[in-house]
């Protein structure tokens, strides 16, 4: 197997688990070994999502779709592309960081199947910010940021996930920590991103310093929003994975429509 071919199979296992493109056909609940080594493709898992928000966005466009029209197809495919994964995360782990119990219960609350209250206000927010700023950036600025903060974001997430202990013994979240090379694999998953960014830098060249900015304080809001949950848990678990591509997704494009509305 040649080195390309063994990159797009892991990168389609990859994308098999963390988004709803079922590529592979394996069961990642019979076998948790699959997931070995996979953390580095995150990235390049959140580019395909991109390019697949900015195909819809550009047939949203050429049908004249209102823009709050646009705004709100284009949030809830992006729930749909990721089957609503990183989202639950966010609000687990709102529901337990919030409970204001101790590190222990925490844990427990997170691990609740049920969504609390604080969950449902956190998930509202996220996505009532997502679809705001979606619809307030300039269109042709919009195609760009969809193409880079997914990718960045995950970025993120490889950085929460090499970075911090885990906190399970079990867990799915454990298999990508275990197997994560910290810092390499992150130098590694931040060659994709990196691509993307310079590739929409110089097709959209207006917006270059702009895409630019995004890119970093998509990248550094998610490395704060890790060592915060860290600093609250002592830890990482899946959920706050999840969290940490949520609100750095949402930093993202909160400085998007700032620089490009």
């Amino acid at each position: 197997m040649s080195a390309l071919t063994n990159w797009l199979v892991r990168l389609g296992l990859t994308l098999s688990y963390v988004s709803c493109f079922h590529l592979v056909d394996v069961e990642f609940d019979a076998d948790d070994t699959v997931l070995w080594g996979l953390s580095k493709y995150l990235p390049a898992a959140g580019a395909v999502i991109g390019v697949c928000l900015w195909i819809c966005t550009f047939a949203l466009c050429t049908l004249v779709a209102p823009p709050l029209v646009a705004g709100a197809v284009v949030t809830a495919l992006w729930f749909v592309f990721t089957s609503g994964l990183h989202l639950d995360g966010l609000m687990d782990a709102a529901d337990g960081i919030f409970s204001h119990q101790s590190r222990l219960r925490m844990l427990e609350i997170m691990s609740d199947p049920r969504v609390g209250n604080f969950g449902v206000i956190i998930g509202v927010l996220l996505l009532i910010t997502k679809f705001a700023t979606i619809t307030s950036i300039y269109i042709h600025a919009l195609f760009a940021v969809l193409l880079v903060i997914p990718a960045w974001a995950r970025c993120a997430e490889v950085y929460a996930i090499g970075k911090f202990p885990y906190l399970k013994e079990q867990g799915k979240g454990k298999v990508w920590h275990d197997s994560t090379i910290f810092p390499a694999d992150l130098i590694k998953s931040a060659l994709a991103p990196a691509a993307v960014t310079l590739v929409t830098c110089v097709w959209a060249k207006e917006h270059a310093v702009s895409l630019i900015v995004v890119s970093l304080i998509t990248l550094a809001a998610g490395i704060a929003a890790s060592h915060w949950l860290t600093g609250k848990l002592g830890g990482q678990t899946g959920d706050t994975y999840g969290a940490t591509v949520e609100l750095s997704e949402a930093a993202g494009l909160i400085a998007a429509s700032m620089l490009m509305s």
